[in-house]
């Protein structure tokens, strides 16, 4: 019996089995994962200041890979439209639910205040208001001076880091515009110690305000009233030199007299 025919076609078995087995690998190494599940996330539309009320204008949805979404994302824009903004949501920003508060009874402004928190209200002018350049969410240090029994003004900073709630009446942006605006009051919120020493300086003295930049939260130290006069009662005082006023020279003063002998008239100075 002729063997060949039978080598041949075993090796051509194992040579086909092989070929199976190594598209069989490759097509399992490069099959595509099951498609991972999409979200529906609701995203700013537009600049949202600080107190404004969400509409449908401000919110849209965008679709997110599941393992992409943040933690208490909104995917029903109903359920946070008539809330207000906790803080500025800027554009194509995320809408999380604490970033926004519940508008409850009252006014706007008493929904922004925050737990165990004040609002309370000073007049300002445009020097004290930063020449108009305040923003609701601006923070600002709260200065104040007063003059003593001795007529000396003193300058301390009374309140720092102090956020700002309202300006006259406007508890947020409505504009969206950066430009200075004349003031008359305006709500900052501070707790109730704070408060206490708000209402004391402003009875005491004059206020001012000091605009901070909104990624500056690290306090300052500053020198108080009683280092600066201690550090001045240490100065040394010179006294100013004493100039002597030079004797004025008098000259001799010289009187002219008239003679007259008969029809003959003369003058004749003389000295005393």
């Amino acid at each position: 019996m002729n063997k060949k025919p039978v080598i041949s076609v075993a090796i051509s078995i194992m040579f086909g089995i092989g070929a199976i087995l190594i598209a069989q690998s490759w097509l399992d190494t490069n099959k595509q994962s099951a498609p991972e599940n999409q979200v529906y996330i609701a995203f700013s539309t537009m600049v949202i200041p600080i107190g404004t009320v969400i509409t449908p204008k401000h919110v849209e949805l965008k679709v997110l890979p599941e393992s992409m979404s943040p933690d208490n994302t909104i995917a029903n824009p109903d359920e946070i439209y008539g809330m207000i903004a906790k803080d500025t949501i800027y554009i194509d920003d995320i809408i999380r639910l604490e970033r926004l508060l519940v508008k409850g009874e009252g006014s706007t402004l008493a929904s922004l205040i925050s737990e165990n928190m004040r609002a309370v209200s000073i007049r300002v002018d445009d020097v004290v208001g930063v020449a108009g350049f305040l923003l609701p969410g601006n923070r600002v240090d709260i200065l104040n001076t007063s003059t003593g029994n001795s007529g000396t003004a003193n300058t301390e900073v009374i309140l720092r880091n102090i956020k700002i709630l309202a300006i006259d009446q406007r508890a947020a942006s409505t504009t969206g515009e950066n430009k200075p605006q004349i003031v008359r009051a305006i709500t900052v919120e501070v707790n109730l110690d704070q408060a206490e020493i708000l209402m004391t300086a402003r009875n005491k003295g004059r206020l001012q305000l000091a605009l901070r930049n909104p990624t500056d939260s690290n306090a300052i130290d500053f020198a108080s009233n009683e280092q600066i006069k201690s550090n001045n009662d240490d100065i040394i005082e010179i006294a100013p030199p004493v100039f002597q006023p030079r004797p004025i020279k008098q000259r001799a003063s010289k009187h002219k007299v008239e003679i007259i002998r008969g029809t003959v008239q003369e003058s004749v100075q003389l000295k005393i």
